[in-house]
């Protein structure tokens, strides 16, 4: 029976080696992360949008341009017209099937400059378009890490399960065995009976969140149906004071230079809206040709329009105050977000600290409880303990062993939302846009 005890105490403390080596066949967390940057539907969606902002960019580029039309018209009328100069002498100005076509081109020379701001900020947005691509492919990997890690504590706790569970049947068959000789009570075997009751509840209880864990999981990043999963080596998490932290976020968080785009299209939309109260030039030049020999079968033209706007209501002078207003609003918007980063530093900085000291206690306690439960045992085999002493103590260990397994994968999952806080990869050797660039390579 020694042995067993032996046999039992060297699984529990080699646990998370055991589940180390049995995970190293599963799926890992960037294979998933992988598979959701090129599936989910949050990816395509900002693609999708990015693909828009060239195309505005293309419209914005071709009014520059100039343009060239061809124009063709016939018409019949009842009879034909003619012009007669003489008895002898006629010729038809109106057929009563005429025809003509013109070619003409057309080219804007000035409009206030809106023309230019205006491709100015299609180039702005597809730039922020990009860069908010990027933003939710960093908190896709974020989601993601986040699902990985609650699989794999669940995955954990599943085995902490068993293993107490094949404790209870074990410890169960050590009372019945000592009732039988008269060495232990009724009241023992029956505590052992609940409590092996219990395990095994605990344990099936355990297998469902595993399995829900894992369909959720499954279902995020579109993987196949996952046996098992790799285990997450150690994140590094960023160094420095929380203030620092907060500076390097501030310089390098996608929503800051997002915002910075949308400050300078503002700053354009109301010089746009300007370009209203000026002249607009437009050259254009034609071809004419006609069936009718009046005035002239063909002709050419070039003429230069200038168009003043003198009084249109109001309506430049309520767009301007509409664009201003929108400028204002992105700097109330700016002020927020600074905020909103600082708060989410400072939380993920605290929150980090705090998981690591709540994984160095969980490792303690559960050296503590593994311990007591090793004296207890003994104690109780040679009837000096009762069962119900023995029962506190794997309780003990099994909540030690339990809260250890969710402090580590915390102390792991706060170390990325560190990183991804103050503007740095999730995962520090992946690049969700080098996958996304290879995606589009291979599409292409």
């Amino acid at each position: 029976m020694t042995d067993r005890y032996l046999r039992f105490s060297l699984v529990v403390a080699l646990l998370g080696f055991s589940t180390t080596a049995t995970a190293q066949q599963g799926i890992t967390l960037h294979e998933l992360v992988s598979s959701a940057l090129r599936t989910h539907e949050d990816i395509a969606r900002t693609q999708s949008d990015v693909r828009r902002a060239e195309a505005r960019v293309r419209l914005a580029r071709s009014v520059l341009m100039p343009t060239l039309e061809l124009n063709a018209t016939t018409t019949w009328y009842g009879d034909e017209a003619t012009l007669e100069l003489s008895p002898t002498e006629s010729f038809v100005i109106r057929p009563s099937n005429d025809w003509g076509w013109s070619a003409d081109l057309q080219q804007t020379l000035f409009s206030g400059l809106r023309d230019w701001r205006a491709r100015d900020v299609a180039q702005l947005q597809r730039d922020q378009a990009l860069l908010e691509k990027t933003a939710s492919a960093n908190n896709l990997v974020l989601e993601v890490a986040a699902a990985f890690l609650s699989a794999t504590a669940d995955a954990q706790r599943v085995e902490v399960a068993r293993s107490n569970l094949e404790q209870a049947e074990s410890q169960l068959t050590v009372a019945s065995r000592r009732f039988e000789v008269g060495e232990t009570a009724a009241a023992d075997v029956a505590r052992w009976r609940s409590e092996r009751a219990a395990a095994r509840q605990r344990l099936v209880v355990g297998e469902g969140d595993a399995a829900l864990s894992l369909r959720r999981l499954e279902r995020l990043t579109d993987a196949d149906p996952i046996e098992s999963l790799a285990p997450l080596r150690h994140v590094p998490a960023p160094k420095g004071a929380d203030n620092d932290l907060v500076d390097h976020a501030l310089d390098t968080r996608l929503e800051v230079k997002t915002l910075e785009h949308q400050l300078q299209a503002a700053g354009l939309m109301i010089k746009i809206e300007k370009g209203g109260w000026l002249p607009e030039v437009t050259a254009r030049a034609q071809y004419y040709r006609q069936k009718a020999a009046f005035p002239s079968q063909d002709w050419t033209s070039v003429a230069l329009t200038a168009t003043v706007p003198i009084y249109d209501g109001g309506r430049t002078a309520a767009r301007v105050a509409e664009a201003r207003e929108d400028l204002r609003q992105v700097e109330f918007l700016k002020r927020e977000v600074y905020r909103g980063i600082a708060d989410q530093v400072d939380a993920a900085a605290i929150g980090h600290r705090a998981a690591v000291a709540a994984d160095e206690a969980a490792d303690e306690r559960v050296e503590a409880a593994r311990e007591a439960y090793h004296q207890v045992e003994r104690a109780y085999r040679v009837g000096e303990n009762s069962a119900t002493d023995l029962l506190t103590t794997t309780t003990e260990r099994t909540d030690a062993e339990t809260a250890a397994i969710i402090a580590g994968a915390q102390r792991e999952y706060q170390a990325i939302a560190l990183r991804h806080a103050v503007g740095l990869s999730p995962l520090p050797d992946l690049d969700p846009m080098a996958i996304l660039a290879a995606q589009a390579a291979s599409e292409e």
